[in-house]
């Protein structure tokens, strides 16, 4: 059994010693069917104890990690490696043998992805996780976490990596693929989503403006919520404005005031979570915190509100 294997959606991939290309042609090791994707676009040198990836000159470039590689890189376990719209993650059976386990999180047995330890169900694969203290939790593996499970990351996610995979996402929007926009940003909105309700930094990188973080991983949920119609991303939405306290933009709003009627959108739940979070911060500063233009906006929340809880009703 070979050291390294290749998770590529539900499918490992032994990777044996020599070379792995992926692209649009046949002749690869890996064919996928992805328009972001050269033919003969990347290739894995596999080693006795490395994997070394290699852009072949692709017309859309390779990331891990959500940051672009310009040369050969050597890959570590559990490395997220993005290749047009698609996302294969490396996996080292020597790492996973020793289910590594950190304070607060616990390691996956199935696809070593590192989650907090009061988690039922891994983040990135849906199998059931084992307790801190080694054991199962009660069920079958088989069972599968529920759909848009905001799973933890343990992965860097700066303004250049949403700026990367951002151009990629664009790019499969304008073609009027939003699932494949969903999978290239998923990764690292929800992560963001993570930190913001743990109320840490939305990037590892002092040098990021949180704001300009912000600002387009709200852009790119909102181009999901419209283009899959899929109430989830308009969780999102509500869910990191909570976490952080930030008052949406008139253009937030307004987007959220035409999908939630197109959509049939009717969770109440998060919009007064929101609004009693708006509110109470307009308490605690006084005037001051909220002038014309901020009181308007809220008028135009409460308005929402009474929209979804008519729906709801």
């Amino acid at each position: 059994m070979s050291r390294f294997r290749l998770r590529y959606k539900a499918t490992n991939f032994e990777l044996q010693p020599g070379e792995f290309g992926i692209g649009r042609s046949s002749a690869c090791s890996l064919a996928v069917a992805d328009g972001l994707v050269s033919r003969r676009h990347a290739v894995f040198h596999v080693g006795a104890d490395s994997v070394v990836l290699e852009d072949l000159g692709s017309r859309n470039g390779v990331s891990v990690n959500g940051v672009r590689i310009s040369r050969r890189h050597r890959l570590s376990h559990m490395d997220r490696v993005y290749i047009g719209a698609q996302e294969l993650v490396l996996i080292d059976a020597i790492k996973m043998g020793e289910h590594l386990t950190t304070d607060g999180h616990v390691a996956c047995d199935s696809c070593g992805a590192i989650n907090g330890e009061a988690r039922r169900f891994c983040g990135d694969c849906g199998e059931r996780l084992r307790s801190s203290a080694g054991t199962t939790q009660k069920g079958g593996s088989s069972d599968r976490a529920p759909e848009h499970n905001w799973g933890d990351s343990s992965d860097t996610h700066s303004a250049r990596a949403l700026d990367v995979l951002g151009n990629l996402a664009s790019k499969a929007i304008i073609m009027g693929r939003f699932d494949e926009a969903e999978r290239i940003l998923i990764p690292h909105l929800h992560a963001l989503l993570e930190r913001a309700l743990r109320q840490h930094p939305l990037s590892d990188s002092e040098r990021d403006d949180p704001d300009t973080i912000f600002d387009a991983a709200t852009k790119h949920a909102l181009h999901l919520a419209h283009g899959l119609h899929h109430g989830a991303w308009i969780d999102w939405l509500f869910r990191i404005h909570t976490a952080t306290g930030r008052l949406m933009t008139a253009e937030t709003i307004e987007a959220l005031h035409e999908m939630v009627r197109s959509h049939d959108y009717k969770k109440s739940n998060y919009v007064h979570a929101y609004l009693h979070v708006i509110r109470q911060r307009a308490s605690e500063h006084g005037p001051s915190e909220y002038g014309p233009s901020e009181r308007f906006l809220v008028g135009r929340l409460e308005g929402l509100a009474e929209v979804i809880l008519a729906r709801a009703s």
